[in-house]
């Protein structure tokens, strides 16, 4: 038995969706339906939250950004630790 849904889409992403079925040689219901499953699997990966469930995650599992961006982003965050901490020291003598 399947559930029928309508939905308003962009654009861009109907288009993605007749492309991909093209492509694919499937249904545009069989996309979204395998586009689903994998966001959900997706998801799903990182069930273990603590840092080594999520060190574990990321070995298997490309970052979801790039090696300069994950060093931007990591100098940023000791950036605004390092001025967090300075300000704490001022405003506790």
């Amino acid at each position: 038995m399947s559930d029928r849904s309508t939905y308003a889409l962009d654009p861009e992403t109907a288009h993605l969706i007749r492309r991909l079925a093209a492509t694919w040689e499937v249904s545009q219901a069989e996309v979204i339906r395998r586009s689903v499953r994998r966001a959900a699997a997706s998801e799903a990966a990182v069930d273990d939250p603590s840092p080594a469930g999520v060190l574990a995650h990321y070995r298997s599992h490309p970052a979801p950004r790039s090696r300069e961006e994950t060093e931007k982003l990591i100098a940023t965050l000791r950036e605004a630790r390092r001025e967090d901490d300075l300000a704490r020291t001022r405003w506790h003598g």
